[in-house]
């Protein structure tokens, strides 16, 4: 379904842990970001992209290598793909494999692949996307390969799997860069002045206040563990989330011990 949807980006919504994808239509290029979830729905996009096309060049972005975020990659094989470096030099083989038991599961016969990349991010640094700058910011911590990135004509933020005003924090690589790039993309909201944040799951924000507030929320939670339970009112409760955050705990406590122990070795 469409989410948002403004003269200069759509923002869709998987009927799936409402992961959102955003497509963005600038003078001279298509910029999508995330393709996802369900046939139809990648279908959408496409169809979209074709609508607005008009000779333009098409970006596809992905954030991160998580397979709820490359599951449409097979549908965009004309684009020029960006992404992290850690991206291209990790292996993506778990994550296929994701996507083929939920395509086996449903009985769904589309191409599984991991992206080829064709324009790699290594750095924070801005690149010209036709005549549009976009900022990349590599923000690890949710996951090794993750990044971010302004569109800064619009002032526009797409977190990736950050700034969610319906899921706490997912903590699948480390804490301590997580909490890195919390701070990292709180400074963004400031320094580029971010009219619109767009997170992975969840709703588009366009007040600032309210973007600082769902970014606090997920640091004052990592802060806390793995003793205390600090949980946003944002967040809903139910099972799931109780098993990410017993799992998150876990993380953080391993790290803990892990610390200690190499205290003790000096």
């Amino acid at each position: 379904m469409i989410q948002v949807r403004l003269q200069p980006f759509t923002v869709y919504e998987s009927a799936l842990m409402r992961t959102t994808s955003t497509l963005i239509d600038t003078e001279d290029s298509l910029i999508l970001i995330d393709p996802n979830w369900l046939p139809e729905e990648v279908a959408t996009i496409r169809r979209d992209i074709e609508l607005k096309r008009q000779g333009k060049k098409l970006y596809v972005i992905y954030t991160h290598q998580h397979y709820d975020h490359i599951i449409g990659a097979y549908a965009f094989p004309d684009a020029t793909v960006i992404a992290s470096k850690a991206f291209v030099e990790t292996d993506a083989s778990a994550q296929l494999e994701e996507i083929k038991t939920f395509y086996e599961q449903y009985y769904i016969d589309r191409p599984i692949q991991k992206p080829a990349v064709d324009i790699i991010i290594s750095e924070d640094s801005t690149v010209e996307l036709g005549v549009t700058p976009i900022t990349f910011y590599l923000t690890p911590g949710h996951e090794a390969t993750h990044m971010s990135l302004i569109v800064e004509p619009l002032r526009l933020l797409v977190c990736g799997d950050y700034g969610s005003n319906i899921e706490p924090p997912f903590i699948e690589h480390d804490a301590e860069a997580y909490l890195e790039s919390l701070q990292k993309l709180q400074s963004a909201v400031y320094e580029h002045e971010i009219r619109w944040l767009i997170p992975g799951h969840g709703d588009l924000c366009d007040d600032r206040s309210k973007m600082i507030e769902r970014l606090s929320a997920a640091e004052e939670y990592i802060l806390a563990l793995p003793e205390e339970r600090v949980w946003s009112p944002l967040w809903p409760e139910h099972a799931f989330f109780n098993r990410v955050h017993e799992r998150n705990r876990k993380h953080v406590e391993q790290k803990e011990h892990e610390r200690e122990a190499r205290q003790r070795d000096y």
